[in-house]
């Protein structure tokens, strides 16, 4: 059998059999079987990553992608970042577990330091290992400051799979993501949103004046004077999943407003926003100083690639934890894997990258402005949103029909995955394609995904 060479990270694609391969179909058939409903899509639709490098993916039939998916977003360097990979391995050769919260760990206090550091006035920090973990962190810490347990949440937000994070995840195309029973701990509400307002009244030229959410946050405010008022607000300064949707400038400053008149913590779920992947570190940070909140949870990139996540909040909210620590000493918050001395390592070393280079993605730093660029010409057919390397392309139905843009879409995913580029599915009625590129991205490789990328449009397009 031969060996293939070792892969660079700066190969352009290459497929050698039409993907999903006949080992891909086989391994994912065999891991259906065994794992249950854990893969997206059907029995022969996946391909089964075999080694990755960088920007490139191969897969078990030797197919190689470009990768623009970043895994989720969490490979913010690269995959296997030699940055991220050295520190990992130095660390391994340490010390690779530590005792939680009874005896702390070096390499945690270092990225504690670090974070606190680059979180401005938010320089209290929790650490978690998922992102769906931070946001339960978040919610918690805000109920206990507020002692109110109801959130405001927004219309296609999403923040994870766990209890109270799936409570205030809003995903009406996915009735699997809601839980059943209990009462609802969210208030969901428009997210603003410029182009194809979904709100009763559009805005003018399609341009959003927030209108919609003046109007709903009335509903918010009746709900602070009754028996059950929401104490904290939770909001994707970008929304991720729901398709890349871009709210004005001037929403989170009056978001910001809003709920602290009401008496309300500020919570930005930045795991996918944050740690550069819109320009600068938070994307927060866009809207100015009148923007800030009070809590902010991250991960993704935070790790380059590692299991890691962090809540940051302000000094006086996070002081909350202190006060409700058991008297025997014991942590008021804390898991086996807490701090993981591997996680910790590879984290600091991301944000090393992260924070040194401007733009922090380098080639892949202004990909939404090289996609729309790319686009030009194809306005009637899609419509292209995104901030620094977050990017998405949203396919147009027929009269608006939501079915025949996500047909539109799955056939320009299918249709780059055969070319060698890989993206992910998304939006709430799946009619985007999102575009999330890593720092690793070479201009050779940028260029050719450009040009396939208006040729998928075209295509998916034609009649």
């Amino acid at each position: 059998m031969n060996r293939r060479p070792p892969l660079r990270g700066d190969e352009l694609p290459a497929i050698v059999a039409a993907p999903p391969g006949p080992r891909s179909v086989a391994a994912a058939r065999r891991l259906r079987r065994a794992e249950g409903a854990a893969i997206w899509g059907t029995a022969d639709t996946p391909i089964v990553w075999a080694r990755a490098k960088g920007s490139v993916v191969e897969d078990l039939d030797g197919n190689r992608y470009l990768d623009f998916t970043s895994g989720f977003g969490a490979a913010s360097l690269g995959h296997a970042a030699p940055e991220v990979t050295r520190a990992v391995a130095a660390q391994a050769r340490r010390m690779t577990q530590g005792l939680g919260d009874l005896q702390p760990n070096a390499a945690r206090e270092k990225l504690i330091r670090r974070l606190a550091a680059l979180g401005g006035g938010l320089s209290r920090v929790l650490l978690a290992s998922t992102g769906s973990e931070a946001v339960e962190l978040a919610l918690k810490t805000a109920a206990l400051v507020t002692g109110r347990r109801r959130v405001v949440a927004f219309e296609g937000g999403y923040h994870g799979q766990l209890g109270a994070a799936l409570e205030v995840t809003h995903a009406p195309a996915s009735p699997t993501l809601t839980l059943p029973g209990g009462p609802p701990r969210a208030m969901h509400i428009p997210f603003p949103r410029s182009g194809r307002c979904t709100a009763r009244t559009a805005c003018r030229d399609g341009a959003c004046d927030l209108t919609c959410f003046e109007e709903a946050w009335e509903g918010v405010t009746r709900a602070c004077a009754g028996p059950d008022p929401p104490g904290a607000v939770i909001v994707e300064p970008i929304q991720g999943r729901a398709g890349v949707i871009v709210p004005p400038q001037e929403f989170l400053p009056r978001l910001c407003e809003r709920a602290r008149a009401l008496g309300m913590l500020v919570i930005y779920d930045e795991i996918l926003t944050g740690a550069g992947r819109t320009g600068p570190l938070w994307a927060w940070e866009r809207c100015g100083t009148a923007a800030e909140p009070d809590l902010l949870t991250a991960g993704k990139g935070l790790g380059g690639g590692v299991a890691i996540a962090a809540l940051l909040g302000r000094p006086k909210i996070m002081e909350v934890w202190a006060k409700h620590a058991p008297s025997s000493g014991e942590a008021p918050y804390a898991s086996t894997y807490y701090a993981h001395p591997l996680a910790c390592a590879g984290a600091l070393a991301a944000l090393r990258v992260l924070t040194g280079e401007s733009p922090p993605f380098g080639v892949a730093g202004a990909f939404a402005a090289d996609l729309a660029e790319a686009c030009r010409g194809s306005e009637a057919q899609v419509i292209v949103r995104g901030e620094g390397s977050l990017a998405g392309i949203e396919f147009v139905g027929d009269a608006g029909s939501e079915d025949s843009g996500a047909a539109r879409a799955r056939r320009a995913e299918s249709w780059l995955r055969s070319e060698g580029i890989l993206v992910v599915p998304g939006g709430r009625h799946g009619s985007v394609l999102t575009f999330l590129p890593a720092r690793s991205l070479t201009q050779a490789q940028r260029s050719l995904a450009l040009e396939r990328v208006r040729s998928a449009v075209a295509s998916a397009s034609a009649p």
